[in-house]
């Protein structure tokens, strides 16, 4: 059914995604030396914030997928649906990693209009 196959390929893409930002991230992070590693840290936790969110749309889609089912405490869905959404309530925060961000890209702009 074309609809089931629209959201499979929207589950392998937000795969993609967040395989790319975890191993990319994990890949610098071994490289680095150990000062290099403290500058990593908005890396960390952007990975932190792109896998656990997309997670949770990941699961959220299988559950849309699969109906009602979904939702029994026997189905494997239920469980990776709460065990997902605990990502959420580990530090740090999505807000806090947001603002880091922001702070982060703010730096760089004034940087770039100080040159």
């Amino acid at each position: 059914m074309p609809h089931v196959q629209e959201k499979i390929g929207e589950i392998e893409a937000l795969l993609l995604q967040a395989q790319y930002v975890l191993f990319s991230v994990a890949q610098k992070f071994d490289e680095a030396n150990e000062e290099e590693k403290w500058e990593l840290v908005p890396d960390l936790s952007f990975t932190k914030y792109a896998v656990t969110n997309g997670a949770l749309k990941i699961v959220d889609k299988a559950m849309r997928i699969v109906g009602a089912h979904s939702l029994r405490e026997s189905s494997p869905l239920a469980r990776y649906y709460r065990d997902v959404r605990a990502g959420l309530h580990n530090p740090p925060p999505d807000d806090v990693i947001l603002k880091t961000l922001a702070e982060k890209a703010l730096a760089l702009k004034a940087e770039v209009l100080t040159k």
